[in-house]
C-alpha cells in the first residue's frame, strides 16, 4: 500500500503542473526514490558512483543494477550516467542494443541534448534529479522535448528561448510524429484528446516561430550592408543560413602580414562552390596570379622567417575554422608547428590551417548538397575582418566540443553532426603543436 501511495504521489507531482497550466521548476523532492540520497549537506556534491546507479535503478521500476557495478565512492560522470540511463531504459522496454559504449554514448547524448533533458555537464544530485524529472515530463506528454516552463504558455515559444532554426525544426518534426501517432488511434481517451489538442497548438506556434526565425536569421537580414552582387548570389542560389563565421582582430600583425591576410581571404569572398565541388585554397589564392602578395614573417621549421606570403596562413585559418564547424568534408589540412595567439584567432586554437605553396595546402569539399558562398567583411577602423560561410545545412544539429587537451600542447575537437533522418556522424580533429604562445 505504501509503495502504491508513493507511486500515485509521484505521478500527481509530475501531472499537476500541467493540469493547472503553471510553469513550475522541478519540485524540491521526488519521494523515496530520490529522497534517500538527497541531503542538505551534500545535495550539490558529485554523485558517488554506486549511489548514482541506485538512483537510476530505482527510477526504472526497481530494476536491479548490473552485477558488475562497483560499490565505489568515485564520482559518476555524465557519460556514465547517460549510458546507465539508456541501458536501463532499454531493459524496461525489453530492447537490446548492439552498439558499443563508444557508439552508444554520442547517440544518447545528442538525444538528451535535443530533448532538453540535460541541465548541466556535471553530475550532481540536483542535476540528476532534474534530468529524470525532465525525462518523466517528456514521456508523460508523448515523448516530446521538455520545454522550459513546461511550455503551457505559448508566449514562451519565442526567439529568446528557441533561437536555432535547426532546434525548432527538430521540435516540429517530433511534434508532428507524435500527432500522427495519436491521430491513428481510433478512440481517444479524454487525456489523449487534451494531449492532441495541445500538441497541435504547440506545432502551429513552433511553425510560426520557424518562419519568423528564417526571416530574422536570413543572411540578407543578418549581415548588414551586403554588396549588391553578394545579395544577388544569395538569392539566385537560394542560400538561407549562415553556416559558420569567424572574426579576427589583426592589430598585432605588421603591414605586410595584414596585406596578405586580407588579400587572401578576399580571394574567397563572393566565390560560390557547388555541391561536391572542392575548395582548393592554394588554387583560389593564385587564381589571378601570385604577384599581389608580399614578403612577411612566417613560421618555418618552428621558427620565424621572412618569406613570401607571410600572413596567408591567417587567411587559411579563417577559411578552415568556420568550414569545419559547418560540417564540410576536410580532404587536406595542415596545422601550424607553433601557434601564436597574437597572430591567429583565439577560437582557432586546434582548428588552424597553414598554407605553403607547393607543399602544404588546404582542400575541402562542399558536402552540404547545396551551393555555399564565402563572404568577407573588413572593418579597418576596428582592424577586424569577418569571414561568413553561407548556404543550407544538411544537418538538423551540429554540436562542437573542444578544445580538450589530452596531452601537452595537443588539442582535440569533436564534431557531432545529426542529419534530418536521425543519422549521427562523429569525427574528431587532433592537433599537436611544438609550442603555443
Amino acid at each position: 500500500m505504501k509503495n502504491k501511495f508513493l507511486k500515485l504521489w509521484f505521478l500527481a507531482l509530475v501531472i499537476l503542473p500541467f493540469l493547472y497550466n503553471q510553469a513550475e521548476a522541478a519540485p524540491a523532492s521526488y519521494g523515496r526514490e530520490y529522497g534517500l540520497f538527497v541531503h542538505e549537506q551534500n545535495k550539490d556534491l558529485g554523485v558517488p558512483d554506486a549511489k548514482g546507479h541506485q538512483v537510476l535503478a530505482s527510477f526504472f521500476e526497481q530494476i536491479p543494477p548490473e552485477s558488475d557495478v562497483a560499490n565505489t565512492e568515485e564520482g559518476m560522470t555524465q557519460r556514465e550516467f547517460l549510458l546507465e540511463f539508456e541501458k536501463l531504459r532499454l531493459r524496461t522496454e525489453e530492447k537490446k542494443t548492439i552498439l558499443s559504449d563508444k557508439l552508444l554514448y554520442p547517440k544518447v547524448w545528442l538525444k538528451a541534448r535535443r530533448y532538453n533533458w540535460l541541465p548541466d555537464a556535471n553530475m550532481t544530485f540536483n542535476s540528476m534529479r532534474e534530468f529524470l524529472y525532465r525525462y518523466s515530463v517528456s514521456q508523460k506528454f508523448g515523448g516530446i522535448p521538455y520545454f522550459e516552463g513546461l511550455v503551457l504558455d505559448e508566449s514562451e515559444i519565442t526567439p529568446d528561448n528557441y533561437g536555432s532554426i535547426n532546434q525548432v525544426a527538430s521540435i516540429i518534426d517530433d511534434l508532428e510524429a507524435r500527432i500522427s501517432d495519436l491521430r491513428r488511434i481510433s478512440e481517444h481517451t479524454n487525456a489523449q484528446k487534451t494531449l492532441l489538442k495541445s500538441m497541435v497548438s504547440y506545432s502551429e506556434a513552433f511553425a510560426a516561430l520557424e518562419e519568423g526565425l528564417r526571416i530574422l536569421n536570413h543572411p540578407l537580414n543578418k549581415i548588414k550592408n551586403l554588396p549588391e552582387d553578394i545579395r544577388q548570389k544569395i538569392i539566385e542560389n537560394d542560400l538561407n543560413e549562415i553556416l559558420g563565421q569567424i572574426s579576427y582582430n589583426y592589430s598585432h600583425n605588421n603591414a605586410n602580414r595584414i596585406h596578405n591576410l586580407l588579400t587572401g581571404v578576399y580571394q574567397l569572398s563572393g566565390q560560390v562552390f557547388m555541391p561536391e565541388e572542392e575548395i582548393n585554397f592554394e588554387k583560389e589564392l593564385g587564381r589571378d596570379g601570385w604577384w599581389k602578395y608580399k614578403y612577411g614573417w612566417v613560421i618555418f621549421g618552428g621558427t620565424e622567417a621572412w618569406q613570401f606570403g607571410g600572413g596567408l596562413c591567417g587567411a587559411a585559418t579563417m577559411t578552415f575554422t568556420p568550414s569545419w564547424e559547418a560540417g564540410l568534408e576536410i580532404i587536406r589540412r595542415f596545422p601550424h608547428s607553433v601557434y601564436y595567439r597574437s597572430l591567429y584567432p583565439t577560437e582557432s586554437l586546434g582548428l588552424d590551417a597553414t598554407i605553403y605553396r607547393g607543399h602544404k595546402n588546404l582542400i575541402m569539399k562542399n558536402n552540404t548538397g547545396s551551393p555555399i558562398l564565402y563572404y568577407v567583411e573588413n572593418n579597418p577602423d576596428n582592424k577586424e575582418v569577418t569571414m561568413y560561410l553561407i548556404g543550407n545545412s544538411p544537418y538538423k544539429n551540429i554540436v562542437i566540443e573542444g578544445p580538450n587537451k589530452p596531452t601537452w600542447n595537443t588539442y582535440k575537437w569533436i564534431r557531432r553532426m545529426e542529419r534530418f533522418d536521425g543519422t549521427v556522424l562523429t569525427d574528431e580533429l587532433v592537433t599537436k603543436y611544438g609550442l603555443v604562445y
